[in-house]
């Protein structure tokens, strides 16, 4: 006889989440174009109907679950089939449409999967712990199988991070540089594109640059020290250490830069430069600051009074502001730039290298190329051109070895580097979550 009752009730809770349950779905979407109200007296009559049915289920199959021998425990039974139930319907179609398993579009698995929940959430309360046992099994097994579909579902890992990061996987080339470490280690240590600088930091030249801005009457003057006479306050030497000189010039040592004040004409003209560069220097440039012309450069900005020095070694460019000029190592030896070496890749029909540089052809496919301030390497692999670049103090054979040993990343190589795309809903963190974690 508890056989037959138990059987009548998992086919009736069966029922329930197979077919009345995604038609109750259907009818509040129609519901939906009626409005609020329609909509609330909906769930109400919904609700009403769903208590009614599982209290008449209980009722009946009273014999078949612990908790049918009373009236506390069969309203008890009601409360946790319902809550359970739904939760469980609502959150295994939610998981089913993530994994793309496409069963609500067919209705013999709507019917045949929809009323698992409520069967389940039954069958924990059934009298018998093998029946429970089963029960937890089922739930566990349907599970364990909803989230490997949901792990194996959506788009490739790899092609979703490269659609996320918006980059061509075809020009991306790695390489690894002796005695050079890349600027981003997203691909390791040693291995990596982009920027390369050596990884012995002190073989990193300083910075050497000469800065020459005046400072016309209107601004505001402070005393620089005993012995050391007025300074303006916006000056970048305006708090450094200052030592009076015999000739009656004043040296001062900040601590980022260091030089000389002067005054021509009506303004006072600052020439500093980093620590890299001569003191000696500083003051023969200090005493040869003049008003520039247009002669001196050509192309300085907006057409004010600025001023330059004599800085042999060096060459000039604008300055922001206050209007200035600053001058950099005519050779260009001095700084990162210097030894900095970067690999990048681009299409071949993209633009000719040379249309800047001095070319050298140098073997297949291989081309030298020079320009001012840098020099290097092209090589092409059939589309695709790879250039390797580097500052004037970096070796000619360093980087043609460097630009035949640069080749595609591998798939894995850019899982690696590639950060993972923002999921879109929980079910995509989850699925993120097991591809990183469940082998």
């Amino acid at each position: 006889m508890r056989g037959k009752l138990l059987f009548v009730q998992l086919g009736a809770l069966w029922l329930l989440g197979g077919l009345l349950m995604p038609a109750a779905v259907g009818a509040l979407v129609v519901l939906l174009l009626g409005g609020e109200v329609a909509v609330g007296v909906g769930l109400v009559v919904a609700l009403v109907l769903l208590v009614g049915y599982l209290f008449a289920v209980v009722t009946v199959t009273a014999g078949a679950t612990r908790l049918g021998a009373t009236l506390p425990g069969r309203l008890l039974w009601v409360v946790l089939v319902l809550l359970g139930g739904t939760l469980l319907w609502s959150q295994g179609w939610a998981l089913a449409d993530a994994a793309e398993l496409d069963i609500s579009e067919n209705p013999w698995l709507t019917a045949v999967f929809g009323g698992l929940a409520y069967a389940l959430t039954a069958g924990f309360l059934l009298r018998g712990r093998r029946l429970n046992l089963a029960a937890v099994a089922a739930f566990l097994a349907l599970t364990i199988g909803g989230l490997a579909a949901l792990r194996a579902s959506g788009p490739d890992e790899l092609e979703e991070r490269i659609a996320s990061a918006g980059i061509n996987p075809g020009l991306v080339y790695v390489v690894e540089v002796p005695d050079y470490s890349p600027s981003d280690h997203a691909f390791g240590d040693r291995l990596g594109t982009g920027a390369f600088l050596p990884t012995d930091r002190t073989a990193i030249p300083p910075l050497q640059y000469v800065n020459v801005v005046g400072y016309g009457p209107g601004y505001h003057r402070a005393d620089g020290g005993p012995g050391c006479g007025p300074t303006v306050t916006d000056s970048p030497l305006s708090i450094a250490e200052c030592t009076p000189e015999p000739d009656g010039t004043v040296y001062r040592r900040g601590v980022v830069e260091h030089g000389y004040q002067v005054t021509v004409g009506d303004s006072t003209v600052v020439v500093s430069g980093s620590h890299a560069v001569d003191r000696t220097l500083l003051r023969a440039a200090a005493r040869s600051a003049r008003a520039g012309t247009a002669k001196d450069l050509p192309d300085f900005p907006g057409g004010g009074p600025f001023f330059v020095a004599d800085v042999a070694g060096f060459r000039a460019q604008p300055l922001g502001i206050p209007p200035g000029v600053q001058y950099l190592r005519a050779d260009h030896t001095s700084g990162d730039q210097s030894v900095r070496i970067i690999v990048s890749a681009a299409p071949a029909a993209q633009g000719d290298p040379c249309f800047i540089s001095t070319c050298e052809p140098d073997g297949l496919d291989l081309t030298y190329l020079r320009r001012d301030d840098t020099h290097g390497y092209t090589h092409r692999h059939g589309d695709v051109l790879v250039t390797v670049e580097g500052g004037v103090s970096v070796d000619r054979a360093l980087l043609r070895s460097t630009a035949l040993a640069a080749r595609p990343a591998t798939d894995a190589e850019l899982l690696h580097a590639l950060p993972a795309a923002p999921p879109r809903d929980r079910f995509d963190r989850l699925r993120g979550w097991l591809r990183a974690n469940v082998s």
